[in-house]
């Protein structure tokens, strides 16, 4: 099994890697046209067309030579591996389309909010969150699904306010999907590892290209099928490993963090959410004079942290240790923040 799961990241790395190359010819470009595009020069973007193919590839492959997928995948994880896809995809064309054409915010957060209720409902809506001991928390299934179409939607555009620096969001859900490949396998879930894999595998062959010397951008192509790859793994990791829903939340709680954090500053600050913007933290740290690669690397160790740390809790017989680990990670994160925007502010990055 674990021969076969390594070999299609191999397949997986290559087909992306190979069409990330031909989308450098003849991909549509990024200009640096308003103040949040902070490249240089004009780049080749989209990408997540390169990772899109990767991962089709691969899966492919999986199924018709894999061991894994004929033996081991039932035809529930199979299913639930096919509806994933069908509601990635989607999203891919979505972050294509708008690469070139540059479409309206508001339209995209509505095709955001509908395909995310759409999968929320054929994947399966998360309804029980164990807190330790005997104690479980069962929501209504018409909050659970919201619930769960939040979770998608959330992470998707978590990862594409992210897309920022080289390497840097792409690399943390590559290095998310790993740790989500290793829960799975520990718990004898190879659908959870297929998809995580698999994923992990095309974004790699995508980093090839973009980290360190950004020669293509994964666009929001890249941004969106990546966070949708994220998202149903996780949905499919806690369906079928019977795993905490705190789990996924602790592997991608680096790009979460400072994802929600920076727009409930900007809420509090009355911004606009739809305007472009540079308050990230990551943002502020390039601003501040840190370099990009350095900044990058730093989000791939902490998420590398925080995806050995939920696969410890999620091996843990009593579930309070996945709550009580993502608590301590919101109270390292907010303290963190505070620092951050302290050191920005003495720097004139933001307004005091």
């Amino acid at each position: 099994m674990i021969l076969d799961l390594l070999t299609v990241v191999f397949v997986a790395l290559l087909a992306s890697a190979l069409t990330c190359r031909l989308i450098i010819w003849f991909g549509p470009l990024d200009h640096p046209n308003i103040p949040r595009k902070q490249h240089g020069s004009a780049t080749r973007t989209s990408g997540g067309v390169g990772i899109g193919v990767g991962y089709a590839i691969a899966m492919m492959v999986l199924l018709r030579y894999s061991a894994v997928w004929q033996y081991e995948v039932n035809p529930h994880g199979a299913r639930l591996l096919w509806t994933s896809a069908a509601f990635s995809y989607p999203l891919l064309i979505i972050g294509f389309v708008d690469d070139a054409l540059d479409l309206p915010a508001t339209l995209k957060f509505a095709l955001y909010t509908l395909i995310s209720f759409a999968a929320a409902l054929f994947i399966g809506p998360i309804s029980t969150f164990p807190l330790g001991g005997d104690i479980v928390i069962t929501i209504p299934y018409v909050v659970a699904a919201a619930g769960t179409a939040l979770w998608i939607f959330t992470l998707i555009n978590c990862v594409n306010f992210m897309d920022g620096a080289n390497g840097l969001a792409m690399g943390s859900v590559g290095f998310g999907l790993v740790a989500l490949a290793c829960i799975s396998l520990a718990h004898g879930v190879p659908s959870g590892a297929a998809i995580a894999l698999c994923g992990a595998g095309a974004t790699l062959g995508f980093l090839v290209w973009n980290f360190p010397g950004g020669r293509l951008f994964a666009g929001d192509s890249g941004a969106l099928f990546g966070g949708a790859l994220a998202a149903f793994a996780s949905l499919i990791v806690i369906i079928r490993a019977g795993v905490s829903p705190f789990v996924p939340a602790i592997v991608f709680f680096p790009l979460l963090a400072d994802a929600l954090i920076t727009l409930a500053w900007r809420i509090w600050r009355r911004r606009s959410l739809f305007t472009g913007h540079v308050e990230h933290h990551y943002q502020l740290a390039i601003r501040g004079g840190v370099k990009r690669e350095v900044v990058a690397v730093c989000y791939w160790a902490a998420t590398i942290a925080c995806g050995a740390l939920a696969f410890f809790a999620s091996g843990e017989p009593d579930f309070a240790a996945e709550w009580l680990a993502l608590l301590g990670l919101i109270v390292l994160a907010l303290t963190l923040s505070a620092f951050t925007h302290q050191w920005a502010r003495e720097r004139g990055l933001i307004d005091p």
